[in-house]
């Protein structure tokens, strides 16, 4: 009993085990939670979209039938050119009958063993030993001779032969054989054997020698003994009509864009549906075939797409966020392409150069980088073959053109440098779909593609325009436009820390110069600093009495307050703006700036200010150093380390008293040697030669800013008042 109990507990723990592992594994592979999960319901969402659009074909209802009146005039779409199959078998049929039988010359009918010559020859000699049998009566011999020749002479020809003299035979026989070989030498076919024979009469009769009593005998020899010399050659027949099918020219149609292809009222050929197929207007039923091409090459340009994502873009990869936009930006643009494409089958081909990938392009460069936007439009260039089945000139021009938009685009910060991008790039599309139509393409259509090229341009930059707001606000993704409104002055935020703290705005102001000027000459965001820099200080506008700058001509309120208390309203500056910047929509790249730009630094004044009290009152805390940090993540970015960086300098120079270049150097070389010190730097990308650029950036911007207050004195030893200043330019620092 009690081993049955132990087995049974095995089984539930075993069982239990079981479930668990497959609970694992669909929360691993299938859970919405799963990252593995989400881009493959991505990838399958976006395939399974492409593949559907792409294989559909939508064929309007003309009511055409077969040898029945046109309900309407119809015109071509577009221009197309294609071999009618059935005429171009029958011209082949016709060749091939023309082609006339294939004759050799066979010399042996003439001089063989059994030729014409022998037979002349048994002839005449037959009827000179015939003569010579004395047994027999001439009827007998008449009829013994007309039996050994198989009734192919007359009696009267036999009887006339055999009266002859032995002279008269001799003569014959020669003439005879060359009237054969003269008229034998050529080739004769069968259907030219009676004029041989006509033409073997009158050589008879133009012979003076020939006595008017022979001719009956040579002519009917001749007659019978004379046939064709060409034989029929059944296998160079068949090659030489084999040769005239393949030398037949292919029947082509040729099909102009506009061409009236069936009036109203006219009675539908077989022609006319042959070409009203080909203009794709009866497409009917479901091609298997396209479908499983289609997935096919769907299938491995989005793998390659991915993986390429994965390989180069790893921060695009692990954001499904992301992911999804360029999901939605390959499937919106391939819907687009397809349902152009559809009004180029049931309208005008002009459609299919009205393809908006240039806008694709655009918008990927705007929301990610270059890279990523070229290989969407190779991607997207891709769908187009296949929506087009696959009009290369158009692939080229569509694929080359997006690719030249994301170069006008890579460093666009304004709406309007779009728009001038956009029509930069149309003009080079438009040059493009001139190239492409040169060969084969007609004045009028050349010059209408052309223009198209200028219009397709001009609207993708308009549908980019209008089309990234959206995304900025649906996925709150933070853009170069998006960043460039919220650095504009007039944002109402930045309007209430202008009424709320004019001292705290003023210190944003300038900290956003410095830190944008700092931030280029390394190759950083320029932008992302100065917007975040703007906004930085928002949560001093809760309390701005406490902070220096906006403590004018009023005593300073933390003289009453404990230090550690002092701490806390001055650290919680970072909280409180991030709460605003968060209520306000603030994009995340510059919430993560903003939290990071004082990372966990030590707050020095009332570290002091404290230790002084605790050194009074005879002992120093442990923690007191960590208690007075930022409760903050150091920088994790060159961005959120220039804005700490400038932030401080700004603050610190801002509270020397007598300012002159070498102080302001001094005060910058010993902020960024307190932060290296304090390891506020070491989770950021940033090397020491670009923190040295940063610092002589710095400086001179710092010089720049407060040259009007320079005084070049120098100064004197140092004494209480100067310790007790430095001690006050720490507090004015934070």
């Amino acid at each position: 009993m009690i081993a049955r109990n132990k087995h049974n507990k095995e089984l539930s723990k075993t069982g239990k085990s079981k479930l668990e592992k497959t609970r694992d594994f669909i929360s691993k592979y299938f859970s919405f939670r799963s990252k593995f999960a989400q881009r493959m319901y991505i990838f399958i969402l976006t395939l399974g979209l492409v593949t559907a659009a792409l294989t559909y074909n939508y064929a309007p209802n003309m009511g055409i039938e077969l040898g029945q009146p046109s309900p309407r005039t119809i015109k071509a779409n577009r221009g197309i050119e294609f071999e009618d199959v059935i005429q171009t078998e029958e011209d082949r049929n016709i060749n091939e009958a023309e082609v006339e039988d294939v004759y050799v010359y066979d010399i042996s009918v003439l001089n063989g063993e059994r030729g014409s010559l022998y037979q002349i020859r048994y002839f005449y000699l037959l009827t000179g030993i015939v003569q010579k049998k004395d047994d027999k009566s001439f009827e007998e011999k008449v009829d013994y001779m007309t039996n050994l020749l198989s009734g192919q002479y007359t009696e009267s020809i036999i009887s006339m032969a055999l009266n002859l003299s032995v002279d008269d035979l001799n003569f014959l026989l020669v003439k005879t054989q060359d009237i054969a070989r003269e008229i034998m030498k050529e080739e004769i076919k069968p259907t030219e054997l009676d004029f041989a024979r006509s033409e073997g009469v009158r050589l008879i009769e133009a012979d003076t020698e020939i006595k008017p009593e022979l001719i009956p005998i040579i002519s009917s020899v001749l007659e019978n003994n004379i046939q064709p010399t060409a034989l029929f050659d059944p296998a160079a027949t068949e090659i030489e009509r084999e040769k005239a099918r393949l030398n037949t020219t292919p029947h082509m149609v040729s099909i102009l864009e506009g061409q009236t292809i069936v009036f109203e009222g006219e009675i539908v050929g077989d022609a006319d549906i042959l070409i009203l197929t080909r203009l794709g207007l009866l497409q009917t039923g479901f091609n298997w075939k396209r479908l499983l091409y289609v997935f096919f090459m769907s299938c491995i340009t989005i793998l390659l797409f991915g993986f390429y994502i994965q390989k180069f873009n790893p921060g695009i990869f692990n954001n499904s966020k992301k992911l999804v936009i360029n999901s939605m930006l390959v499937v919106i643009f391939t819907l687009l392409v397809k349902a152009f494409t559809i009004l180029s089958s049931i309208h005008l081909n002009l459609w299919n150069y009205l393809f908006p990938v240039m806008a694709a392009s655009l918008i990927c460069t705007i929301l990610f980088d270059a890279r990523m936007a070229m290989m969407l439009t190779l991607c997207l260039g891709i769908f187009v073959g296949i929506a087009t089945d696959f009009n290369f000139s158009l692939v080229t021009a569509y694929t080359l053109g997006g690719i030249f938009s994301t170069y006008m685009v890579s460093k666009v910060s304004q709406r309007s440098a779009v728009m001038r991008a956009g029509f930069i790039s149309s003009l080079v599309l438009s040059f493009l779909f001139l190239t492409v139509n040169l060969i084969g393409g007609e004045l009028g259509t050349i010059t209408l593609y052309t223009v198209l090229g200028v219009v397709n341009g001009i609207i993708c930059a308009i549908i980019a325009i209008g089309f990234l707001p959206f995304i900025e606000s649906t996925f709150n993704v933070t853009t170069a436009m998006g960043l460039l409104e919220l650095s504009n002055t007039d944002q109402p935020l930045l309007k209430e820390l202008l009424i709320s703290a004019p001292g705290t705005y003023n210190h944003s102001i300038l900290v956003g110069h410095l830190a944008e000027s700092a931030a280029k000459s390394i190759g950083a965001d320029s932008l992302l600093v100065k917007v975040a820099a703007l906004y930085h200080d928002l949560g001093k506008m809760k309390r701005p009495e406490y902070f220096y700058e906006n403590q004018v001509n009023i005593e300073n309120v933390h003289d009453r307050l404990n230090p550690s208390m002092s701490r806390h309203i001055i650290s919680n500056h970072i909280k409180d703006g991030m709460e605003m910047a968060v209520k306000n929509k603030i994009p995340r790249k510059v919430l993560n700036i903003i939290s990071q730009h004082h990372g966990n630094s030590i707050i020095t004044y009332f570290y002091e200010k404290q230790k002084d009290r605790e050194i009074n009152g005879n002992g120093i805390s442990n923690g007191l150093k960590e208690h007075f940090r930022y409760p903050a993540k150091k920088p994790q970015s060159k961005e959120s380390a220039i804005l700490m960086l400038a932030d401080s300098c700004e603050a610190a120079v801002r509270s020397i008293g007598r300012v002159t270049p070498k102080k302001i150097k001094q005060m910058v070389n010993d902020i960024f040697e307190d932060k290296i010190k304090d390891g506020q730097l070491n989770e950021t990308s940033i090397t020491l030669k670009e923190i040295n650029t940063v610092r002589d950036t710095l400086v001179d911007g710092l010089i720049s800013i407060y040259h009007s207050r320079l005084s070049y004195d120098e100064p004197g030893p140092k004494t209480r008042e100067d310790l007790e200043e430095k001690l006050e330019e720490k507090w004015k620092s934070h």
